[in-house]
């Protein structure tokens, strides 16, 4: 069971595709930070996104864990040593806690640290793509997908979106 950073909950839920999360995983973690980000400060500024977001929490399949005290402590220490902010420490932290290895971060210099401690960072491409694999959508719905990931400013180099295109083409 992965946990996800705010980026890929938000841009999913934006572009009506956050169900896929929990077609492709099932259940998806968030640490605390991560939902005070995507719910509470979403929703008070009346972002759409944090209340399919809070739908999601509230059905089940996406689940607040928090960290031990220790682990706060270790995500707090994280955060200052490597200068990703507290949700992202958080989302390491957790998944090291849960003895998980899957994390769903986009920012790269948060996947380096990820990958340094040891995890599999995976990002909001990867879930279009293996929804793809797994036939959830087609190559068509993946490609528009994509596109409307652009059109709601998701970063994305040009590289990144070539490359995601011809993985979809080979499927």
């Amino acid at each position: 069971m992965p946990v996800s950073n705010a980026t890929p909950l938000i841009y999913l839920a934006r572009i009506g595709k956050l169900t896929l999360l929990q077609k492709i995983f099932n259940h998806v973690q968030i640490p605390p930070e991560v939902k005070i980000e995507v719910i509470d400060h979403g929703k008070a500024e009346k972002y759409s996104d944090a209340y399919i977001i809070e739908e999601a929490l509230n059905q089940g399949w996406l689940k607040e864990h928090k960290l031990t005290q220790e682990n706060t402590k270790k995500a707090k220490a994280l955060m200052e040593i490597t200068g990703i902010d507290l949700g992202e420490s958080q989302v390491i932290i957790l998944a090291k806690q849960k003895k998980e290895k899957e994390t769903l971060i986009d920012q790269s210099d948060v996947r380096k640290v990820a990958k340094h401690l040891g995890l599999n960072p995976r990002g909001t491409i990867y879930v279009i793509i293996t929804a793809t694999k797994n036939n959830l959508i087609t190559k068509e719905e993946a490609k528009q997908t994509l596109a409307k990931l652009l059109n709601a400013n998701f970063h994305l180099s040009a590289k990144t979106y070539h490359e995601a295109l011809k993985a979809i083409e080979r499927m």
